[in-house]
């Protein structure tokens, strides 16, 4: 399968919350973002999430405790919204923090099977420092694996053109069921090799098949810059001359 990443499929216009963000303030950005669900966010860093369901159970009144009343005075009061004096709640009295979130770089597939086993619907994704800079939902898997074989193969070609144009000969880019097929030639061996990576990170795409071909093969040039120690002082490569 192609090496589609969570960042390919991320939003990455979050809407979070604070520790101390009242669930009442909590419950209107969610309704007004018409999302069910999100991080709570302290210095960056996801310390919660909040839920729909957290909200609903915060918001319930209290059980009454009067062991006079009958049970139809309990629901009498239930039913009336009367609830015994509390102190102000806040998302940090109702969140979870047992966060599962994945790291930038993660497939989707990956994302997909721990969101399953699970059972949530979204992952913050964070960086090497654990920020959060995105959160990938079931819906944004749902959406790249759905888009239609001609969109598919025209964001590889768009993927493949950015490199230049000029670069490549007779490109031809065909997708059947996710699995594309890379036909032309390109100026030199790199630039296939990157041409085929940008392809197999596209959304949509299952599988890559490289029938593309080369003008030139730099790969021994590329290999041998590796080499270099850029440390190491330059040398007369035209003779060396010694001092006499």
């Amino acid at each position: 399968m192609a090496d589609i990443r969570v960042e390919d499929v991320m939003t990455m216009l979050v809407v979070t919350v604070q520790p101390d963000t009242s669930i009442h303030e909590a419950a209107q950005k969610l309704a007004r973002n018409r999302i069910s669900g999100a991080p709570v966010v302290t210095d960056g860093k996801v310390v919660g999430v909040i839920s729909e369901a957290d909200l609903v159970r915060a918001s319930l009144p209290p059980a009454p405790v009067d062991r006079g009343l009958s049970i139809l005075d309990m629901l009498s009061i239930v039913g009336r919204g009367r609830a015994m004096p509390r102190h102000r709640v806040i998302a940090a009295d109702v969140m979870s923090s047992n966060v599962i979130q994945v790291p930038v770089g993660t497939s989707i597939w990956k994302a997909a099977e721990l969101m399953d086993r699970r059972g949530v619907k979204r992952l913050p994704v964070v960086d090497d420092k654990e920020h959060l800079i995105g959160i990938v939902s079931r819906s944004d898997l749902v959406r790249a694996l759905a888009r239609t074989d001609d969109q598919v193969a025209i964001d590889v070609a768009y993927g493949i053109e950015l490199l230049g144009a000029e670069n490549f000969e007779d490109l031809e880019v065909l997708v059947d069921g996710g699995i594309t097929t890379l036909h032309g030639r390109a100026d030199r061996r790199t630039t296939r090799d990157i041409a085929v990576r940008i392809a197999a990170r596209t959304p949509g795409v299952i599988e890559v098949i490289d029938r593309m071909e080369y003008s030139f093969d730099d790969s021994m040039i590329h290999d041998l810059r590796s080499q270099i120690d850029p440390m190491e002082p330059r040398r007369n490569w035209v003779r060396d001359e010694v001092m006499t």
